[in-house]
């Protein structure tokens, strides 16, 4: 924030800076008003700062050290040249820097820029080179390297890494960092298009696939999956659960189930709204697919119309070992399907009830109890939806045949599924948020 003097002490007048550059507001101050101006936008705020620093960072070794700061926290020595960039408020027994994200991202654009010579008129004196004589890209390379193969990274800490990748835009860094990414572990974490663009802009570079990927919970909708589209066949095991994905995506996936290059041998759609005509796309997929050992359609919104092609193709495939679709509202032609789908492929573990596995049951278990203790769960409506589904699965099965495989502890097991299902749709909790 500013007073007046300030902006006049740098030859600025308030009547000529726009309104959309900075506001003006009054604010008490002890007995009196006193006339202040903040930045608009605090984007453009730190987007300012992240300049300043681009250009005012002259060796190496001190743009290493501020990004140590920026993301991790470690606050350098005072005698460093930093000193001046650091806040008189940052103590070093703080563990991480907060919301720093954005300005992290502004500064490794604003760096590129500078490498680039797009700041030659700013910037005060040339960047020092480092005893081993690598320039910035190799440098930086070799700490995201760093981070990625040394540090055990949080969620948000890895996705601000992607990004800071990005912005950089230099393959040099980016290729020595990919390949040291293995799984990636995104859970519950929101994903913008622009999120999975990073995503997808780095690990390109990688010679290898990823063991996992996991984005459940992380809304990227048919436009994320599609950003992601050319490294997910590098993906062995992908977890996509509660994604708002819809037959677009089903369409999409299938594709990467058929391409020469796919080694997906985990898939987990549960909880997104493939419908009848998406499954129908993942069923033909699979007809030609030779990797997925398992694949998991659980509250899919499968209708007996996406059984129709499921038998013939699934009898064609050699990989697939465990299929599960429960929650889905197949009728009873759906469920001969399923049978003669057991009798067709007899090496197949077919779930099509809730009953039908124990481990199945303790997962759905794990995951009422999960929302019981997560507020942001609890409210939405995706797991709202899930949870009626899953109920009205259990009810049709407490009245429907026993299957094969069926067992009294499972029965057991499904009784106290639907009661907490029960008791946690009936909780006050759940009521509040449908009003």
């Amino acid at each position: 924030m500013f007073e007046r003097r300030d902006l006049e002490h740098y030859g600025l007048a308030p009547k000529d800076i726009e309104n959309t550059f900075l506001s003006q507001m009054l604010v008490p101050l002890e007995e009196n008003v006193v006339e202040m101006f903040s930045f608009f936008h605090l984007t453009i705020q730190e987007h300012l700062a992240a300049l300043y620093c681009a250009v005012n960072l002259l060796k190496q070794a001190d743009i290493i050290m501020a990004l140590d700061l920026w993301c991790f926290g470690e606050v350098p020595p005072p005698s460093t040249c930093l000193s001046p960039l650091l806040s008189q408020d940052l103590h070093p027994n703080q563990t991480r820097v907060e919301n720093p994200q954005m300005f992290t991202r502004f500064f490794m654009g604003n760096l590129r820029t500078r490498l680039e010579g797009q700041l030659n008129g700013l910037v005060p004196a040339p960047l020092e080179v480092c005893a081993k004589q690598e320039d910035l890209a190799t440098r930086l390379g070799r700490w995201f390297q760093a981070q990625f193969k040394d540090r055990k990274l949080a969620n948000h800490t890895a996705q601000n890494l992607f990004h800071c990748l990005m912005e950089f835009h230099m393959k040099e860094a980016t290729s020595m960092a990919a390949p040291e990414i293995k799984r990636l572990n995104l859970f519950k974490i929101k994903l913008s298009v622009v999120d999975c663009a990073a995503l997808h802009y780095v690990l390109q570079f990688s010679p290898h696939g990823l063991t996992e990927l996991n984005l459940g919970y992380s809304n990227i909708g048919s436009r994320g999956l599609t950003r992601l589209a050319p490294i997910l066949p590098c993906c062995e095991s992908l977890y996509l659960r509660y994604n708002c994905l819809d037959r677009e995506a089903a369409i999409l996936e299938s594709a990467v189930l058929k391409s020469n290059k796919c080694q997906v041998k985990k898939l987990f759609m549960c909880g997104n709204n493939l419908g009848p005509d998406g499954v129908l796309e993942l069923w033909n997929a699979l007809e030609q697919n030779s990797t997925v050992e398992e694949l998991y359609l659980d509250i899919t919104g499968i209708t007996v119309r996406g059984t129709e092609n499921m038998v013939d193709s699934l009898s064609k495939n050699t990989s697939l070992k465990t299929l599960t679709m429960v929650g889905n509202d197949i009728g009873e032609v759906g469920k001969k399907r399923l049978r003669d789908l057991r009798c067709r492929r007899p090496e197949l573990r077919v779930i099509g009830n809730f009953v039908d596995d124990q481990g199945l049951l303790q997962a759905y278990l794990d995951w009422v109890e999960e929302i019981r203790a997560d507020r942001d769960q609890m409210d939405s409506v995706k797991n709202a939806d899930a949870l009626q589904s899953v109920l009205k699965g259990l009810q049709v099965e407490s009245v429907g045949e026993r299957t094969e495989g069926w067992r009294e502890d499972n029965t057991t097991k499904a009784l106290e599924l639907e009661a907490k299902i029960l008791e946690l749709l009936n909780s006050p909790t759940y009521l509040a948020g449908v009003r």
